[in-house]
């Protein structure tokens, strides 16, 4: 695969520098999603840059998420990602500031006693009714997360699974019972994927996932438990520091 024509590298700029923004260009300007990119052998043939040179670039973009390498196969242009703000926002609103079309599908809907770990989390007794929903969500029809959202039945009385079809659980906590959370803590850690979220998130079966826990609070009380699970290919965590 050609990249000509390219641009002379400039003076004093170091070639691992030039050559990654030739990448990128070309990877913006003229491929998609899944197309190759040459090899370390061919870019370090025909721009006059190293094979570590090339190594080098290769590795730091798929670092960064801008291209997958196969084993035996090569490299390709990667679905990009989507950078996970660590703040107390909804699924709805993140895809929507970035662009998405933000989608749910229901995978379960009951009203019933919490699991322990429920719960715990919303300080109800064993005994209480809570609305367990289990959701896919997507972004522009791509399958992105999975998530398991709790909420006391009290706050919501009439909450249907036919509500929450590509709604906000936020939205509808905000409009229907005045709340609106003011406060939170969430938990990240990575994990292989299940054989069920394989399926599910379309991903291949030696995957990992961002698995999250959240709890979110409204004046002093805490009225949302969330499990959620995400594509690890397709998110990274970012916070200001």
């Amino acid at each position: 695969m050609s990249l000509r024509p390219v641009p002379p590298r400039p003076t004093g700029v170091p070639k691992y520098v030039w050559l990654k923004r030739v990448l990128l260009d070309h990877i913006d300007g003229r491929l998609q999603v899944g197309d190759p990119l040459p090899s370390e052998r061919e870019l370090a043939d025909t721009l006059d840059v190293s094979r570590m040179t090339a190594r080098r670039v290769l590795t730091e973009l798929e670092t960064e998420g801008r291209v997958t390498r196969a084993v035996g196969r090569g490299t390709f242009v990667s679905a990009p990602r989507i950078r996970m703000p660590i703040q107390l926002s909804s699924f709805t609103v993140d895809m929507r500031a970035r662009g998405f079309v933000p989608g749910a599908r229901t995978l379960s809907f009951t009203t019933a006693p919490p699991e322990p770990e429920a719960a715990a989390a919303l300080d109800v007794s064993p005994d209480a009714l809570v609305h367990t929903v289990r959701r896919l969500r997507t972004a522009d029809g791509t399958p992105m997360a999975i998530e398991q959202a709790t909420v006391a039945a009290e706050l919501l009385p009439d909450l249907t699974a036919e509500d929450l079809t590509d709604q906000s659980l936020y939205s509808l906590l905000a409009t229907r019972a005045d709340i609106v959370f003011d406060g939170g803590e969430q938990t990240v850690r990575a994990r292989p994927v299940t054989a069920e979220e394989a399926t599910l998130l379309e991903v291949p079966a030696h995957a990992a996932v961002l698995h999250l826990t959240r709890t979110s609070t409204w004046r002093g009380r805490t009225v949302e438990y969330t499990v959620s699970s995400y594509r690890g290919d397709r998110y990274e965590l970012s916070t200001a520091l």
